[in-house]
């Protein structure tokens, strides 16, 4: 069986108090008289309508970023960069032309005051620094190669990128056109 709801309380005398004015101190109110808090935020988003972002800011930040961007990158071409140029075109050589001998240089590790152990296999002395080797490259160019004799440059051993670099160099320096690496020799 239901139990029927409680009584409505009256207030005290018998009167109900004026709608819109707060119950004087201990009267009781009426369920009906009850109002519900609305908070600020609430009646702020009633007023103000959809939020926006502003984006002027946002801007901002991007192009600070932007700026920062640029400034700090470098432009720089990549050390080690050595220009090489391929062959253009195909076909079969020409049977005419004996092949050419290559000068062959040999870069090895070593005790020299240079860190390295320089060979040209076509001379009969060893040049003991890369100076030496541009010097002998020229009387050699000068003498029986000429300057589209090929250069082979076979690094050794454990030998550092910057001596076979200082090879090429030297082969550039004395003018030859044709410089090419052969595999290393382990």
């Amino acid at each position: 069986m239901a139990t029927p709801p409680p009584p409505k309380p009256t207030p005290p005398g018998g009167k109900k108090p004026a709608p819109g004015k707060p119950p004087a101190p201990g009267q009781a109110v009426s369920q009906e008289e009850v109002v519900h808090h609305v908070s600020q935020r609430s009646k702020r988003k009633k007023k103000v309508g959809p939020m926006q972002l502003n984006m002027t800011s946002m801007i901002d930040v991007v192009f600070l970023l932007l700026i920062y961007f640029i400034i700090t990158a470098s432009f720089a071409v990549g050390e080690g960069v050595i220009t090489a140029q391929f062959p253009v075109g195909t076909g079969e050589a020409d049977p005419l032309d004996p092949p050419k001998n290559p000068i062959k240089i040999i870069v090895t590790t070593g005790a020299s005051d240079t860190g390295c152990r320089i060979e040209v296999e076509q001379a009969n002395t060893a040049p003991t620094n890369f100076t030496q080797l541009k010097q002998l490259l020229v009387t050699m160019r000068e003498g029986s190669f000429n300057d589209e004799s090929p250069v082979i440059i076979q690094p050794g051993g454990q030998v550092r990128w910057q001596h076979v670099v200082n090879a090429f160099n030297a082969a550039l320096a004395a003018r030859f056109k044709n410089i090419a690496f052969a595999q290393s020799e382990g």
